[in-house]
Formats: C-alpha cells, structure tokens, sequence
C-alpha cells in the first residue's frame, strides 16, 4: 500500500468513527495533498460544493471538495456525530447555475457573473486529524481543508455586481448575542474574485467545478467554535439570513 493510499483509509477511518490521525511527517507538497483529496471523496459519495482560499494574500490558491450530503439549507441542526469540534465561518457562497465559462476567454469574468448566483452560508468547520491545531497547513488542506459541509441560505433574488462583497456589512450572532457586526473583507481577494480563482484552477480535480454545485469563497467572520446548543444566524450585506444549530 502506498502512503498515499495508507492515508486515505485512515482518514475515512477517522469519519467512521476511528481513531483520529496523527501525522508522523508533513506531506511532500500540493500533488500528494490533492491525490490524499481525490481517494478520500472517491469513498465518500458526490461532491456538492468547494471551498476556495488562500492562507494569506502571497499564498497560493488552495481549494477542497465538499460532500453533497452535508450540504444543506437553513435552518439547519447539526448533530454532535457530525461536527464533534462545532466550528462556523459565515461566508458568501456561489451556486452555480449554468455551465461555467472557459479560464481566459475574453468574456470570461461577466460570463461567470452571468451563471451564478451569491448566498450566505455558514460553513461547518470539523477535522478528522487529533490535534489539527499542531498539524501543518497541509495536512489540514489534505482532510478538506477541515471542511464539514454547508449551511445555505436562500440566494440572492435581485441583481448584483461582482464587486458587491468586496466589504460587505457582516452580522454573526450565537444565541442572541453579537460575535460580529459591522464592515468586513477577506484577506485574499473579493468572494468574487475568489470563485474566478477556483474556476481557473480547479481544472477537473474531483470532477471539477459544475452546475448546482455551491462553492464558499473565505470566511469574513474568523473561525470560531461553539458549545453545543449554540444558535447562529449570519447576515451579510443585502443576502438573505443564514441560520445553523449545533445540536446539544
């Protein structure tokens, strides 16, 4: 069995309810962190969505599939089996709606604007890895990027522009009470600008990025962790509310 192989069953391991890993050595860069990715979402059923990102603006782009079944609309409840860390980033997601337009075309950034759709979403924040705080970057990156799905809210039924989220005003509140209020930005680039990366990148990596898929674009609200219990509700700008439980 390959390393990379070894891996993967052990990281699937880890969602069935095993022991957590425990890297022993960082990965070997960017091919084996995506080859760990394909081998996992190959057991794991769909991809419905994709989160996109960089750790920092000089960073390269990094992005990681996320499974259909744990893409779902709000209100939302997630259970302790399905989150055991509680943690939420409010974000504005795209759906996609059309077939995407081809990377450098000439039209290629109205045409994208054209076929997909802004919401807030809230994603759920989990890690299959036993201490993903002492883990690199890129075994993080490996386990999905710590990625446990999606909570939607309803899309936008106006018209926008992609420049609309570039500061957004961003509410986020847990059990009644302010975590966040007030103007934000991502540290990369505009939730917009984020999604062309993807889409320019992405290539057919885990089928690619396709119509009805959802893909989050950077957290404007940091990543934070919740007792159980917890009620959020989200807002940002003029997209409709996103709301999400964890379950007691």
């Amino acid at each position: 069995m390959t390393q990379i192989a070894a891996i993967v069953d052990q990281l699937l391991a880890a969602r069935r309810g095993g022991p957590l890993l425990q890297p022993s050595e960082d990965l070997s860069g960017f091919d084996a962190v995506y080859a760990i990715q394909s081998g996992v979402m190959a057991k794991l059923g769909a991809v419905g969505g994709w989160k996109v990102g960089r750790w920092d603006a000089g960073s390269p782009l990094f992005f990681a599939p996320i499974r259909a079944d744990l893409i779902r609309p709000a209100p939302d409840t997630r259970q302790p089996a399905e989150c055991r860390l509680r943690g939420a980033e409010l974000e504005v997601g795209f759906r996609i709606d059309a077939k995407l337009p081809t990377p450098g075309s000439h039209d290629f950034l109205p045409a994208l604007a054209a076929c997909v759709t802004p919401m807030a979403v809230f994603e759920i924040v989990d890690s299959r890895l036993a201490d993903p705080k002492a883990a690199s970057k890129l075994w993080n990156l490996a386990d999905l990027q710590l990625n446990a799905g999606l909570v939607y809210g309803a899309p936008l039924a106006t018209p926008w522009q992609p420049d609309d989220y570039a500061r957004p005003q961003v509410r986020l509140t847990a059990d009644g009470t302010d975590i966040c209020n007030g103007p934000a930005t991502l540290n990369t680039n505009t939730p917009f600008g984020m999604l062309a990366d993807l889409v320019r990148s992405c290539g057919d990596h885990c089928g690619g990025v396709q119509p009805g898929q959802i893909v989050t674009t950077g957290s404007f609200t940091g990543l934070r962790f919740f007792a159980k219990g917890t009620q959020l509700a989200g807002r940002i700008a003029n997209l409709p509310p996103v709301s999400a439980t964890f379950a007691a």
